[in-house]
């Protein structure tokens, strides 16, 4: 019987020692283990803030481009207003000519407006938004198991 206890005894101890193999390992291999992880880690959280940088570009130069419709429109809304003033001095109260150009303007205007407005949704919010959460997790990951 005894016999037959040493082995269970002895087949528990092996046990353990499979579940826990971190336990059996030399402390400079943890070490060089835990360091290759957080090189790893670190280039894969750059390669991330990369590719996240990009994408936040080519939204600005999106957004850009809208305000830059927008500014191009401004221009030509000013300039017509311009003319649609002087048309209004030189004829002194005829409609026609000085309203067509106010219209004209107002139009242009308009789409100066609603190109402004959808360049401005385009802009990025919060630059490296996914990045950010990832090293916080990584930071939480990182406390929770040296705790």
């Amino acid at each position: 019987m005894e016999h037959r206890e040493g082995s269970v005894e002895a087949r528990v101890r092996a046990g353990r020692a499979d579940l826990d193999p971190l336990r059996q390992r030399p402390t400079k291999d943890l070490v060089s283990e835990a360091a290759r992880t957080v090189t790893a880690l670190a280039r894969k959280e750059v390669e991330l803030a990369k590719a996240e940088l990009r994408q936040d570009l080519r939204a600005e130069v999106r957004m850009a481009s809208g305000l830059g419709v927008a500014g191009a429109c401004a221009l030509v809304a000013l300039q017509l207003g311009l003319t649609a003033v002087v048309l209004a001095l030189m004829q002194a109260g005829v409609m026609p000519g000085w309203a067509a150009a106010l219209v004209v303007a107002a139009v242009v205007l308009a789409v100066g407006t609603v190109a402004g407005l959808w360049g401005w949704a385009k802009r990025v919010r919060k630059p490296l938004s996914r990045t950010r959460t990832s090293i916080e997790e990584n930071v939480r990951w990182a406390k929770e198991r040296m705790a």
